[in-house]
């Protein structure tokens, strides 16, 4: 089948990961497939190239497979609606493609404008079937615009109008799944599919050899985090940490944050703390490899109940030990396979992480576990006949 992928975020950001893993997917069990995002570099017009890894672009297919046809859209305007994704160039290119492509499949990774415009404007006109992935709660919960709660409701409005012209409804989320069978999709169309992981990518590695390539503390504990989670709890729950293991550092992967830097000073503990910036894709699985301990945390509401961060398949891959709260499905599946420590509160987590970085047989123990169910149970390519199966049943 010829499959039209539509993704709304910026290249490698966000929901990226999911379309990008879908799209390949469904190109390894056959499929013409191609995917659109928008692009991090060109304003007004767009790129066309072929990708099959996570790294790595090219012109024309060479080699093996699986192929994904990839359409880099311009940006103009992607931030002018709540949640982004509302680019008229970007809109306009989509309508295009779905008019010229005589697609069988056109799949919408969220409802953002260019995901479900350029669904309303050409089904009365194209014979296709509509599927979509619905993996965040956004209207009102996880974007709210200004304050505006009359179009937070219109921004949760169309979230859920989308689903319901869709064949399918795939999620990562149990929650989501409840609220799309409550708003009337029957439970036979709503598809659960974890988020994967990409171990081929993400990798063990020797932790001493990537500290020195990157100038890292060779004989220090360090705990490892996304700079895009809750970094504030962090660094008040690694004051304490580091009343017990003073040398500890606490390595922030990702891009800088405002305020992170004043509040780590505030708290006293600025000289214990590494901000990489933005790193590249080649990158950024060494710096998560580096660290002792992984930590991520997630808050018991709507927004994190609703959601499974890529963040988390990719700590699990690194073969490294994980510390999360118990909140979600990501949670749940590292519980249910023993995969890291599940705390309750950020209290139980300061103990946790102390107590691992002085035992090196449990963070070598609980780093296996995490690798094998990454392995067995999140590799993209072993989730890949379920995702096949949405479209062919």
């Amino acid at each position: 089948m010829r499959i039209l992928i539509l993704n709304f975020n910026l290249k490698g950001i966000g929901t990226y990961q999911r379309s990008f893993y879908f799209s390949r997917e469904l190109a390894r069990h056959g499929h013409d497939v191609t995917m659109v995002t928008v692009s991090r570099r060109y304003k007004y017009r767009h790129k066309v190239y072929f990708k099959r890894d996570w790294i790595g672009e090219y012109e024309q297919p060479i080699g093996e497979g699986p192929w994904v046809r990839m359409i880099e859209a311009p940006n103009l305007g992607y931030k002018w609606f709540p949640g982004h994704g509302g680019g008229p160039l970007d809109i306009g290119l989509r309508i295009a493609e779905i008019h010229k492509g005589n697609f069988d499949v056109v799949y919408g990774f969220e409802h953002n404008p260019n995901v479900a415009w350029p669904v309303y404007v050409t089904r009365p006109f194209k014979r296709y079937r509509f599927y979509s992935d619905w993996c965040d709660l956004h209207g009102g919960v996880g974007y709210r615009f200004r304050g505006c709660k009359l179009i937070d409701k219109m921004d949760g409005f169309f979230e859920e109008r989308i689903r319901m012209v869709a064949h399918k409804v795939t999620t990562n989320s149990s929650l989501i799944r409840q609220r799309a069978i409550q708003i009337g999709v029957s439970p036979e169309r709503v598809i659960f599919i974890p988020q994967g992981s990409d171990p081929d990518y993400v990798k063990p590695v020797d932790s001493k050899l990537v500290r020195q390539r990157y100038g890292l503390p060779l004989n220090a504990p360090l705990l490892g985090m996304r700079s895009d989670t809750y970094w504030r709890e962090t660094l008040e729950i690694f004051k304490e940490i580091l009343k017990h293991v003073p040398d500890t550092c606490l390595l922030i992967v990702g891009q800088r944050q405002v305020g992170l830097r004043e509040y780590a000073d505030q708290l006293g503990i600025a000289r214990n703390i590494i901000e990489t910036g933005w790193v590249s894709d080649e990158d950024y699985p060494l710096y998560l490899a580096s660290a002792d301990v992984l930590l991520f945390i997630m808050k018991n509401d709507l927004f994190d109940l609703g959601r499974w961060p890529g963040t988390i398949g990719d700590f699990l891959a690194t073969g490294r030990p994980i510390v999360v709260t118990n909140v979600g499905d990501a949670a749940a599946f590292i519980k249910k396979h023993n995969a890291g420590l599940v705390v309750n509160d950020l209290e139980e987590m300061t103990t946790q992480i102390v107590c691992l970085l002085g035992n090196d047989e449990a963070r070598r123990f609980y780093g296996e576990q995490a690798r094998k169910a990454a392995v067995i149970h999140l590799d993209w390519k072993v989730l890949g006949g379920l995702i096949n199966q949405v479209v062919e049943d």
